[in-house]
């Protein structure tokens, strides 16, 4: 059981990660100051800096957190009683979601935070495990890819597990992408953000669908 210092610790951590994460959306991560994320979090800026000694420490944390229901939703989905297709389906469906609502400044932020990381000459601190975490949930499709293999319900004209895992990263990467141009102004209703978005899911799925 943690001791009261460490619950302590805990909730002033979680206070300036928040914190971080709320400025890093509306303002983007260059133009916040640790002093902003301490002011926001109700938090002194020599607190601030002994949790997270540099910023790219705090952006880092962030990012690791951004992927928390990601994984606790595709954790859900894999579990379920249903085909390998259905299960695909569900967590295109939940891609999608992550556009919309609250859910859609995690998307917003990790947009950001990849194309920051793209553009360092030297990797991030801690980046490794922010790394690891995305591999700890494409990890947790084993068993999506086992029963695709095995029951019939995915096309095979191409292995399994490099289908499944392109189609996710592809349309994660894409539903990211037009959702943060949404406030381009598209003269075509017919090609506005959500009509793309359902079109790519639907030519996915028709391919992915054993004929």
């Amino acid at each position: 059981m943690p001791s009261k210092r460490q619950e302590n610790r805990q909730l002033q951590t979680d206070k300036i990660v928040k914190a971080a994460k709320e400025l890093f959306t509306e303002r983007g991560l260059n133009d916040v100051q640790m002093k902003d994320v301490a002011e926001r979090a109700g938090a002194g800026v020599a607190t601030v800096f002994r949790y997270f000694p540099k910023k790219d420490e705090l952006i880092v944390e962030v990012a690791i957190r951004s992927l928390d229901a990601v994984e606790a939703e595709f954790r859900r989905i894999v579990s379920l009683e249903s085909s390998a297709f259905d299960r695909l389906e569900l967590l295109l469906d939940t891609l999608l979601d992550a556009q919309k609502a609250d859910h859609y400044k995690a998307a917003r932020f990790r947009e950001a935070f990849e194309s920051y990381a793209s553009f360092r000459t030297e990797p991030l601190p801690e980046i490794d495990r922010y790394l690891a975490r995305q591999r700890q949930i494409m990890d947790l499709l084993e068993p999506l890819i086992t029963d695709g293999e095995n029951d019939g319900s995915i096309n095979r004209s191409i292995a399994i597990k490099p289908l499944i895992v392109t189609v996710i990263n592809s349309y994660s990467s894409f539903t990211n992408n037009v959702a943060l141009k949404s406030s381009i102004s598209y003269l075509d209703q017919d090609i506005q953000p959500d009509i793309q978005q359902q079109v790519l899911k639907k030519i996915l799925l028709d391919y992915c669908r054993a004929h």
